[in-house]
């Protein structure tokens, strides 16, 4: 195994970790708030960790690594990005926003 394939293997492996994770963190946080947004987090997060899984299976199962010549953009890159968003979709829920007296508009 190559060192771009071994790094493709800890990407899917890492996004595959943190979406099963965060998915149980929302479904967690859906039951004790009641939240409705949790629940859609929790699908999301649950279908990055069933994409994960099938690139998983695809790659190292049914090829068994074996791909012929590597390529970085589309190894390494498009296994990025599903991690990428993970971590980002993360920050947009945990995020709190911060509002300053002259930020805010009241409605009187």
């Amino acid at each position: 195994m190559n060192p771009i394939d071994q790094i493709e293997i800890i990407l899917i492996i890492a996004t595959m970790g943190l979406s099963i994770l965060l998915s149980a963190l929302s479904l967690s946080a859906y039951r004790k708030s009641g939240l409705k947004k949790m629940i859609y987090a929790t699908i999301a997060y649950s279908l990055f960790a069933i994409f994960s899984l099938s690139q998983f299976y695809e790659e190292f199962v049914l090829e068994g690594g074996d791909e012929g010549h590597p390529s970085l953009i589309t190894d390494i890159g498009i296994h990025s990005i599903p991690l990428a968003i993970l971590i980002l979709f993360f920050i947009g829920i945990v995020k709190k926003e911060k509002y300053s007296n002259h930020t805010r508009h009241e409605i009187r």
